[in-house]
Formats: structure tokens, sequence, C-alpha cells
């Protein structure tokens, strides 16, 4: 028997809102536009721990990973990708948010606040604004969890940000 349709949500965590029904936002002084500016610090594991629950795509791979690599295989590139990142990237991306006087959002993944000190120490620098941002780049929360998996998930990336910074 297919499942009831209905209008609404299909969890409790916030109710079915259509834009048409919401009042008009407004922005502080009249603004027209409001600007995030959030970077991603992360890590890319080059093997993920074997207790990790990967989740698997709809093509057999593992899901995140671009590459396609097994959980358990070094990849190359997708790890010579963020240390680049995290080594000369980041650096020109704070330099240019610095020319215009932005001070970003940092999203840190538990790996970076466990690792990358000197990243931690150039947002703090900053007075950039810390989130918690998953466990790793090759460690992604995902569907086939269990609730208790994503509560432990979240809780470690989230200790782990609040001891970094």
């Amino acid at each position: 028997m297919p499942a009831k349709r209905a209008y609404g949500m299909d969890q409790d965590f916030y109710p079915w809102s259509p834009i048409v029904t919401r009042p008009v936002l407004r922005w502080p002084d009249n603004a027209r536009v409001a600007l995030a500016v959030i970077v991603n610090l992360e890590h890319w594991d080059w093997e993920v721990p074997a207790d990790t629950p990967v989740a698997v795509s709809a093509m057999g791979g593992p899901e995140g990973m671009w590459t396609g690599n097994q959980p358990n295989f070094p990849d190359i590139g997708g790890y010579g990708n963020h240390e680049y990142g995290n080594r000369v990237g980041i650096f020109r991306i704070l330099a240019v948010l610095d020319k215009y006087g932005i001070t970003p959002t940092l999203a840190l993944d538990k790996a970076v606040a466990d690792n990358y000190p000197t990243l931690v120490e150039e947002g703090r620098r900053r007075g950039a604004e810390f989130i918690a941002h998953g466990l790793s780049r090759r460690r992604l929360i995902h569907i086939g969890m269990s609730d208790e998996e994503e509560r432990n998930y979240i809780r470690a990336s989230i200790t782990a940000v609040e001891r970094a910074t």
C-alpha cells in the first residue's frame, strides 16, 4: 500500500511553510540583501578509520567521496586537493576577506579542530565565528546511521570545535 500523501513534512523538526503564507522577511536597516560568508575548513582522511559507519551511494561507492575510492583505500587526489586548501588556499581566501573587511564564519570539521591549530588561530585572530561541520570529509553523516550514531557524530564534532576554539 502506498504511503499516505498530504501537505506537510515527513518529520517533526520544523513545520511545512509555503513562502506565500510567511511574514515578509526584513533585514536590519531595511537592507535588500544579506550575505553570510562561510568558509569550510575540512580534512580529507588518507584512510577512513575501520569503525566509521560509511554510507554507500546508489552507484556502489562510498557516499560523498567524489573519487569513488573505497573507505579503506588511500585517496591521493582528494587528499592532495584538501591539503592544498589547508596549506595555501585558505590563506589566499582570508587575505581577500581581510582586504574587504569581511569576517567569515569558519565551518570546522573535527579533524581540522583537532589537528590544525594554525587554522583555528587564524580564525580566532580575525574574530571569526566557528561552527561544527562533521568529523572529516571522508567521514560524513548519512542516512544509514542509527539515531545513536548520528547523535554521537554530531556531539563529537561540536565538542572538538568547542575545545579547539
